[in-house]
């Protein structure tokens, strides 16, 4: 997928409220588990590397909100989330 598309995903997937501007307090990098991912919706598969987001959500509840990227998919999401802050 080119770049320009994957960050447009990105984007949207901010706006529509499905993935988070705050920075992840933890995040995980592993061969893929075959769910999908968060900004292009397509299973990281095991052949691909899978980079997990662990977010702590606002309102006090004690479980974290836990995102699934493709590794460039995370890359676009960082530069889009970056974008939005300004």
């Amino acid at each position: 997928m080119p770049e320009r598309e994957r960050r447009e995903l990105a984007r949207q997937a901010i706006d529509e409220g499905r993935m988070p501007t705050i920075a992840p307090t933890r995040v995980w990098g592993g061969p893929g588990t075959g769910l999908p991912c968060a900004v292009c919706q397509r299973p990281v598969g095991a052949d691909e590397m899978e980079v997990e987001l662990d977010l702590r959500p606002d309102g006090g509840r004690p479980e974290l909100d836990v995102y699934h990227l493709h590794a460039r998919c995370y890359a676009a999401w960082e530069f889009e989330r970056g974008e939005n802050a300004r």
